[in-house]
């Protein structure tokens, strides 16, 4: 049969990313804070394509990711290492592809205590996995990152401002310091990816880490009400914009991976589901770690 894949195309035009999206694969166990998780892994997969070339062969695409997730069956691994070795074997397969792309997604549930009552809440964290591939003469070189998105929750600096100055005014005090304050407060999503340099390891659990802290306060999934009261304590007393949390997980990045080389990579983003708005605040940031050296010190 007449492969068409291989027909020259009516437009000679080659293209950077092709593939696969939102491949879904069995249990898988991941690495995460020291022990295996269990995650329903979703796979992205990509290469380019040749002028030359009509269409890539996408099913190969699909029996690349099933057979190197069988290799993990029943044993653990880190994510960003899967998707290294899917991106491998992509070229490997495809051998008129050049560069490879792949990107995991899993949500995992760890387990954590509530600091005012110590109780045991199990929180969700989406874990995500990427890697590159390129062909290099005789060899094929490889990039991989590891991130997670983990929710927390902020208080408007600027409406906090604004009560402290009305409730000021109101009681006629030279000081607020112990009137109680309000403000509106926000789910916030943060989210780090950050490449993992060859022959250095990384625990995405660092990530959850960096951002919880950089958050006005964490959120749990189990609270009595005296942790309820705690918490929004904390957060109307740590009050800040999306900006603070994003430069504030900046800052943890550098400081953490203080040993990563400078060429390190790594991206941010904080997304800010607004209480008082129909819309919602975004802010992002990319770089490397070197860029990031000074500024955040």
């Amino acid at each position: 049969m007449d492969d068409v894949h291989q027909r020259i195309p009516s437009l000679s035009i080659p293209l950077q990313f092709v593939g696969v999206k939102g491949v879904k694969m069995p249990v898988a166990f991941v690495k995460f804070g020291g022990r295996p998780h269990f995650t329903l892994p979703v796979f992205d997969a990509y290469i380019n394509l040749p002028s030359t070339m009509k269409g890539i062969h996408a099913s190969r695409h699909y029996e690349v990711i099933a057979e190197v997730i069988s290799q993990f069956a029943m044993k653990s691994g880190k994510l960003e290492d899967i998707c290294e070795k899917i991106a491998v074997k992509l070229l490997e397969r495809h051998e008129y592809a050049s560069k490879s792309y792949v990107k995991a997604r899993g949500e995992v549930v760890f387990e954590s205590h509530v600091e005012s009552s110590d109780l045991v809440s199990f929180e969700p964290c989406t874990m995500i996995g990427r890697a590159w591939a390129r062909r290099a003469r005789d060899s094929i070189e490889t990039r991989k990152a590891i991130g997670v998105s983990v929710k927390g929750m902020t208080a408007c600096p600027c409406a906090l401002e604004y009560v402290r100055e009305k409730v000021k005014n109101f009681l006629e005090r030279p000081s607020t310091d112990k009137v109680p304050l309000a403000t509106h407060v926000q789910r916030v999503t943060g989210t780090i990816v950050i490449e993992v340099p060859h022959g250095y390891e990384l625990d995405a659990m660092r990530l959850v880490g960096i951002i919880q802290r950089s958050m006005s306060s964490p959120t749990y999934g189990l609270l009595k009400r005296s942790d309820e009261g705690e918490i929004i304590c904390r957060a109307v007393s740590n009050p800040k914009f999306a900006e603070d949390v994003i430069r504030s997980m900046i800052q943890g990045v550098v400081e953490e991976f203080w040993d990563f080389p400078n060429s390190t990579f790594f991206e941010c983003h904080v997304r800010s589901e607004e209480s008082i708005h129909k819309h919602d605040l975004v802010a992002k940031q990319r770089g490397t770690i070197g860029e990031f050296r000074d500024l955040a010190s």
